[in-house]
């Protein structure tokens, strides 16, 4: 029965946001938002603007925001939005310099729905215009909200010895969500790492591409030492992880270099590739090999769409050459419908080679 009212309650929400409640609905943003949140899935479809779902894990308050053409999660923690409404729609907000964010919703054990509307603080705002900060327009500002940008944040920027902020910069600053806590963990990055003083430019560069201390730092763990920020930026791009790395590690293979784990990465060599291989027969695969096959086109359906038709004991070097030549099971079996029982595979080849099937 308790579900029931809950779900009765949510229904009545969502027709009360849908006949008009004041809500704040932005613009579309002019270029795709950053991923703050991966650890986080929401359902896109069916969502008003101005409305928002939540998820409450580990203490912290996951809130996804939905505008006209966008959405976008940042992370609250409890004591900062304070009493969340539970089992009945209710209000709450949270207060910056920046403005307010006033919420109408409800809860339901760790789940949230509802609608928000931001309120900009005139002051704050007047404040950006006398630092020469055009264009900030209510996206903008609610950005900067998001980012939680004060007076201190700008304090602390010029006692780290940025002590000019283009227009540009300030709004990758909050577009990126690069808070007070963000630039402190560069900041202790850059220094204990010996990488010097970095502009504000690569900053958001690292920031819009997940390369964090905490990213860096795991490789040091593993062991690869003196990494430069552009060479992390491109292990990055390529999907180069420690936790890749260890995984075919541990699959008995010697420490794999950077420069090996991306040329792997890049040509989509996985463990589970790997493993498939293993699994039927190959137990001895190299790396290289691995790499090898992918390049070709082998892969374990492939080995045994042949093996079922009765060629046992296929080596890898064969069934390389079997996808260059373009001889396949459904090949194999069009010959043999048409009366050429071939004794082997090479003699498949050079059926294909002739022209066969063309």
């Amino acid at each position: 029965m308790k579900k029931i009212i809950i779900i009765n309650l949510l229904a009545s929400f969502l027709l009360f946001a849908m006949a008009g409640s004041q809500t704040f609905a932005q613009q579309p943003h002019p270029k795709p938002k950053p991923t703050h949140n991966n650890d986080w899935n929401f359902d896109n479809n069916g969502h008003l603007p101005g409305t928002w779902n939540a998820v409450i894990k580990d203490g912290v308050v996951n809130i996804e925001f939905f505008g006209e053409h966008w959405s976008d999660g940042r992370n609250f923690t409890i004591a900062e939005l304070g009493v969340l409404p539970a089992d009945k729609i209710g209000d709450f907000s949270l207060n910056r310099e920046s403005g307010k964010l006033s919420f109408k919703g409800v809860f339901q054990d760790q789940w949230g729905h509802g609608t928000y509307q931001f309120d900009e603080n005139p002051g704050f705002k007047a404040y950006l215009a006398q630092k020469g900060y055009t264009g900030l327009d209510k996206e903008l500002m609610l950005n900067v909200f998001f980012t939680d940008i004060n007076k201190s944040y700008f304090d602390y920027l010029k006692s780290n010895g940025y002590v000019s902020i283009s227009n540009s910069q300030f709004k990758d600053l909050a577009e990126q969500d690069i808070n007070r806590k963000a630039l402190d963990d560069y900041f202790n990055l850059f220094k204990t790492e010996g990488y010097g003083h970095q502009s504000i430019d690569k900053i958001v560069e690292l920031r819009e591409h997940g390369v964090g201390a905490r990213f860096i730092n795991s490789f040091h763990q593993a062991g690869y030492k003196d990494i430069p920020l552009d060479r992390a930026l491109e292990l990055r791009d390529h999907g180069v992880s420690v936790e890749y790395i260890t995984s075919i590690q541990k699959m008995g293979y010697e420490k794999v270099s950077l420069e090996r784990a991306q040329e792997l990465r890049d040509h989509g060599v996985t463990t589970e590739f790997i493993s498939d291989m293993q699994n039927i027969g190959y137990k001895d695969i190299s790396l290289e090999k691995a790499q090898e096959l992918r390049d070709h086109g082998v892969n374990p359906e492939f080995i045994k769409s042949i093996a079922a038709l009765g060629f046992k004991d296929i080596t890898l070097d064969q069934a390389q050459e079997l996808r260059d030549h373009g001889v396949n099971a459904a090949f194999i079996k069009k010959a043999q419908g048409k009366g050429m029982n071939l004794h082997t595979l090479d003699d498949y080849i050079r059926l294909r080679d002739t022209g066969f099937n063309d």
